[in-house]
């Protein structure tokens, strides 16, 4: 048996060979490592097939998967040969049983052919039944020791195998792995070759099919709630605690070995500054005991970080712990900074804390790994701040050379600096110097505009303002780069592009005749949303602190960054091609004499009216200015930071108090809605005046109001300057009024003086007196004089009028019901016995918390009907008209009944029950006034009676509360207007006829309200408009939507509606550009044509469920309402609808609001916003149109918005 032997050895070998290859190897990968392992024991004719399928490969005559399938083939047979497994495939040296011979190639191209039709089907049966009988005894005894032990082809499988049993002659074939991934392509599955079964038996091994196990959903690792770091995190660190002999702060700073003098030397005499100190062996860590960085934005988004050390006093430089005072959780950190850019060696970091400052040495041992990644981009700010200090030309190639060639202090963990890690830490270098230019003098160059900058920080795409924002933690969770170009760029009008060309920079499209706008600050930057200090060089030199605004330059606290390195750029291209201009001569001048202070205050002319002690003016003379009635004045405030303030001039008059006028204030745009995107130049009406002494002038002012144009409807989209008027420092313009309760900007009032108060006229006076005359409660015509008190017929309140037999709405403590309530069911404390293992949730059952429930939720309006309105008389037998009283009779809801809560589960809303108790309440308890009828005389329906206003209630039973019982309602309570018109009992005829004709009144109502010509954006379905178009107002001309569906389904609901499924950036740029119809023919609205524009713009990046708002796609999506904008600049409707999610308002600091705003009040309308049911609704109108305000909530939760 040596030949048995000697197999059972090869293959042992073999086996031990392959074994190591079992691993993660792809199939291709596996193949090729396989059969370098078995080139020892093949023979000489397969080493030589399978080179020159090799050159074939190599020469690209065979594929890469033809090349497989041929070595699997040819290794096929050869390894069938070795196993003894040749008879069984009735072949012999490459003959048939029937003396067929076959040749090398064809043997291969068979068993390719072979191996591809094996898929899906059964393995052959074996020959063996007495076809080849010159095998020899140990031959056939070999084939059957062998055939109980997996094969050579066996091990080409990926993977490791299972042995299945099988049940017909209890041997065992190999069977792939269920844990095994199932094969995707064609060329994996290919890869398999499948093992015949036992000659003796012939029976198929049929394959089980594969399962891919469940990958159970992933949930986030926790993280820390102050420092942010992940709990799970091996690199997180704790801090080990403090020394026993460790003081607190306030302790450690009375220490006698931190003092500066002794006790005979005199301190300070300023407690102004904070002491200073240094600190070495720190750890600096958060409230849980986390060591964690402290420059990633944690101070600034007000974490709370302490540090504990050894506190040394300021003069001594060695970091040794000798002569230190240990201190523990010194802090919180208020703020830290970075000095010493004079050319030491080091950078000297330092903390702030509410009692001293600290100078960082050394860390401790636990912290120096954290500390060590943060001094990298420390200590290269000071180089970049150092060299461009001297060097103020530099290119960036100057800059970098200077860096790599700058050997690191001594002591840190890294050797050199180099270009990678200068773009590395570029937002963090470049805020540093930011910080620095501002420390500067305003006479000084900022370092930030140096060429050098301005490269690196287009090469490292720095956001510019950024340090004064709190940071994102990015490491963990970068930003992808976007795949796709994305949607096309913005179309914009001039006016439009002038607004948000900084804050969609990169999403709207750019004419070349927009890059010669003057240079404007961006505007939307934390730098230029600050307001100005008011205590700086440049602030008091502006005309608005008082100054002679000769200089013109910004706040010092307000330089825009974004504006800098503009100008920097600009200028850097056109300085070569300024000519030298020689210098003007010097012109003697004389000494200007200084300014006396106006102390002289005259009147002009007799008084114009003298109105008891007091005598009015027309014209007042302070210091050679004239100033009239009428005139705009800046008025100085009592704090010299805040700007003057800026007021009309409605009278003068002298009495006892001396010298006054009265003061109609305008308001600033920065005290608006608006904030820091606002026109600096334009003023807003607001309805707020005062008394003031004329010593409080600062200066005369010139106000422009600034009145729509004839042709407003035809202006839009004409190519003029946003700029209004000169910047001089005492011009401004006004187009609006402004309401700040309610954040809307209306055309200004106009109310005409009489004659009589001419003299004094003020329309701000004149508005606040008509809202408070019509918020007096007032009663008129007077029905009966009775002994102890007046009935009247009618009674005022909010400008609203009620009426005996009016329904009016009550505060819910203006009265109670006889029914006592039961209190409400409360789920008792004690808890059942039940089985945890059963019930393993049962825990969570314990509060008494109902999601839904509104027991909780405010009570509803008090109802009644008006029987009497009177007035009880004083002791001089005067009525007393400022305590009203109304006598009513109840409502009962269904829920005020002895049913409880219950019985409004199953009844209408709007129904209530007659009842006929009656009480008195007051006037000033009535909120509203509604509608209530009995449904018997309803002329319509019940539905269509509610849906046909607003407060319509009905009762079809009368409430008994002493019987607890219901009853028909009494004569008396039905309304006598339209007692007899219902239905009734058995009038089912005469409801079809009041209706028809009041159908019919309403239809000619309707057809003499011409309809709005009206554009949808952003259309859909065309659900935003429909309400319009059931309302009446409005009839769809056009429609713009992309997505053909819904395009289709607009066209199906308005047939005669011109439907454009193009992008609105596309159509709005043909129809800037004049043309009449677009691609497919269809004609294009054009100016004049449009008076009704409504739309709402993709929301998914302003909406707060939208992880990835800050990627390119939704910057694109948001920048549609650049879109939005310029169509209504262009057409400029009469009437405009904005709808967005309630993210809208908040989206970016309400930045993108602002600006939309802004917009709007640029071209002149008028607009208010509000949030009703969650969803932003921006309302526009032109000229004195917009009247309504937005509606009042109806409905009541527990948790309101």
């Amino acid at each position: 048996m040596p030949g048995q032997a000697a197999s059972q050895c090869r293959h042992a070998e073999i086996r031990k060979c392959l074994k190591d290859l079992e691993d993660d190897l792809i199939a291709k990968e596996c193949i090729k490592k396989k059969l370098g392992s078995l080139q020892d024991f093949l023979e000489g004719g397969v080493k030589d097939r399978l080179s020159d399928l090799e050159n074939k490969l190599s020469k690209k005559e065979l594929s890469e998967g033809g090349y497989l399938k041929k070595v699997k083939a040819l290794l096929h047979k050869e390894l069938n040969m070795e196993n003894g497994d040749a008879p069984a495939n009735g072949e012999t040296n490459g003959c048939s049983p029937n003396g067929t011979c076959v040749s090398d190639e064809d043997d291969v191209e068979m068993a390719d052919s072979t191996a591809a039709d094996s898929k899906g089907q059964k393995a052959r049966k074996s020959k063996t039944n007495g076809e080849c009988k010159s095998k020899s005894l140990g031959r056939s005894r070999s084939s059957r020791s062998t055939s109980k032990q997996p094969t050579i082809l066996s091990m080409f499988a990926k993977g490791p195998s299972k042995r299945k049993s099988n049940d017909v002659n209890g041997e065992t074939e190999p069977e792939p792995s269920a844990d095994e991934e199932q094969p995707e392509t064609e060329e994996q599955d290919e890869k398999r070759i499948k093992v015949e079964s036992n000659e003796s038996d012939g029976a198929a091994v049929v394959e089980t099919p594969k399962s891919k196990p469940v990958q159970q959903p992933k949930t986030p690792p926790p993280k820390c709630m102050d420092c942010r770091q992940y709990l799970d995190d091996p690199d997180l660190k704790f801090f080990q605690g403090d020394p026993v002999d460790a003081v607190d702060e306030p302790e450690m700073l009375t220490d006698e070995r931190l003092s500066l003098f002794d006790a005979n030397e005199d301190g300070f005499e300023s407690y102004d500054d904070l002491p200073q100190h240094r600190v070495t062996n720190f750890s600096i860590y958060d409230k849980r005991g986390h060591l964690c960085p402290f420059d990633s934005g944690l101070i600034e988004k007000n974490i709370e970080l302490y540090f504990s050390g050894v506190v040394k006093p300021i003069y001594d430089d060695n970091p040794s712990l000798d002569g230190g005072v240990r201190a523990k959780k010194l802090g919180p950190i208020n703020a830290w900074w970075i000095t010493g850019f004079d050319g030491g060696e080091r950078a000297l970091i330092g903390f702030t804390t509410g009692f001293a400052d600290y100078i960082l040495m050394d860390p401790s041992e636990e912290y120096e790994t954290i500390f060590a990644l943060m001094q990298e981009k420390i200590y290269m700010s000071k180089i970049v701040v150092e060299f461009l200090q001297n060097n103020p030309d530099v290119t960036y190639e100057d800059l970098l050379n200077k860096i790599e060639t700058t050997v690191p202090p001594s002591g840190l963990n890294f050797n050199r600096f180099t270009e990678d890690s200068l773009l590395r830490h570029a937002q963090f270098v470049v805020d540093q110097v930011e910080s620095y230019d501002e420390a500067g003098d305003s006479d000084e160059q900022p370092v930030i505009v140096t060429p050098c900058m301005r490269d690196l920080i287009k090469l490292a795409g720095v956001t510019l303002g950024k340090r004064r924002a709190a940071r994102r933690q990015t490491i963990r969770h970068p930003t992808k780069i976007a795949k796709d170009k994305g949607p096309t760029k913005a179309t914009t009008t001039k006016l439009v592009y002038q607004i948000f060309d900084t804050f969609f920079s990169e999403q709207i499209e750019k004419d070349e005749d927009q890059e010669n706008t003057k240079r404007r600050r961006c505007g939307v930057c934390e730098v230029c949303q600050q307001p100005e200090c008011g205590t700086c060089r440049a602030c008091k030199d502006m005309v608005k602190f008082g100054g002679s605004g000769r200089s013109k330059q910004a706040c010092l606290q307000r330089r825009c960054p974004n504006l800098a390195v503009k100008e920097a750029d600009e200028d850097e291209e056109v300085d070569d091609n300024i000519p030298e201009m020689p210098s003007p001569k010097k012109i003697l001048q004389g000494k200007k004499k200084k300014q006396e202070k106006k102390n002289r205050i005259s009147w002009i002319g007799d008084p114009v009216k003298v109105d008891g002690k007091r005598e009015y003016y027309q014209k007042v003379s302070m210091d050679s200015e004239v100033l009239e009635v009428g005139d705009c004045v800046s008025v100085s405030p009592d704090n010299p930071t805040e700007p003057l303030y800026l007021a009309r001039i409605t009278s003068m008059w002298e009495d006892a108090g001396g010298l006054m006028f009265h003061a109609h204030w305008f308001c600033l745009g920065t005290d608006t809605a608006l904030g820091a995107t606002s026109d600096p130049l334009e003023l807003f009406l607001v309805d707020e005046c005062e008394d003031m002494q004329l010593s409080y002038i600062h200066g005369k002012v010139n106000v422009i109001y600034k009145a729509p144009s004839d042709d407003w409807f035809m202006e839009g989209g004409v190519d003029t300057d946003i700029k209004v008027v000169d910047e001089d420092g005492r011009t401004y313009f006004y187009q609006l009024w402004y309401d700040p309760e309610y954040a809307r900007f209306e055309t200004p009032p106009k109310i005409q003086p009489t004659e009589d108060n001419k003299y004094k006229f003020c329309t701000s006076c004149a508005r606040l007196d008509e809202i408070r005359q019509r918020e007096i409660p007032r009663v008129s015509d007077p029905v009966e004089d009775l002994q102890d008190k007046v009935l009247y017929s009618t009674a005022s309140k909010n400008g609203v009028q009620y009426k005996v037999g009016n329904g009016v709405l009550l505060l819910p403590d203006a009265f109670s019901f006889s029914v006592k309530l039961a209190s409400p069911f409360k789920r008792p404390n004690k808890k059942e016995d039940v089985d945890e293992d059963l019930y393993p949730e049962n825990y969570r059952k314990s509060s008494d918390y109902i999601k839904g429930s509104n027991l909780d939720a405010p009570e509803p309006y008090r109802m009644g009907r008006i029987k009497e309105i009177f007035c009880h008389k004083r002791s001089t037998g005067k009525p007393n008209e400022a305590d009203i009283k109304l006598r009513i009779y109840k409502f009962y809801r269904p829920e005020n009944t002895h049913k409880a809560s219950k019985a409004s589960y199953h009844a209408d809303i709007n129904l209530v029950y007659w009842s006929d108790e009656e009480t008195v309440v007051s006037l000033k308890d009535v909120q509203g006034r509604c509608t209530v009828e009995y449904g018997e005389d309803l002329t319509e329906s019940i539905q269509e009676y509610s849906a046909g206003g607003a407060d319509r209630f009905y009762f079809l039973e009368a409430y008994n509360a002493k019987t607890k019982s219901f009853e028909d309602p009494p004569n008396h309570a039905r309304s006598a207007v339209n007692k007899g018109k219902g239905k009734g009992k058995g009038k089912g005829k005469g409801k079809g006829k009041v209706l028809s004709v009041k159908s019919e009144s309403e239809q000619a109502a309707e057809d003499t309200m011409p309809k709005l010509r009206t554009l949808d954006v952003f259309s859909g379905c065309g659900g935003l408009s429909e309400g319009f178009h059931q309302a009446g107002v409005a009839e769809s001309k056009w429609a713009i939507e992309m997505w053909d569906p819904a395009a289709q389904a607009f066209r199906l609901n308005n047939p005669g509606a011109t439907v454009f499924t193009e992008d609105c950036n596309v159509l709005l740029k043909l129809v800037m550009a004049g043309e009449k119809t677009n691609s497919l023919g269809q004609r294009l609205p054009q100016k004049g044509d449009v008076e009704m524009l409504c739309g709402g713009p993709p929301c998914q990046g302003f909406s707060g469920m939208n992880r990835f708002n800050s990627r390119t796609y939704s910057k694109f999506k948001n920048s549609l309402v650049v879109s939005y904008l310029s169509y209504c600049d262009y057409y400029r409707p009469r009437f405009f609808l904005l709808e967005n999610v309630r993210n809208f308002v908040s989206f970016k600091s309400s930045m993108v609001l602002k600006l939309t705003l802004r917009c709007l009040v640029r071209m002149g309308y008028q607009c208010t916003f509000g949030v009703l049911q969650v969803r932003l609704l921006l309302c526009v109108a032109h000229n004195k149109i917009l009247k309504d305000y937005l509606p009042d909530s109806l409905r009541c939760f527990v948790f309101p918005d």
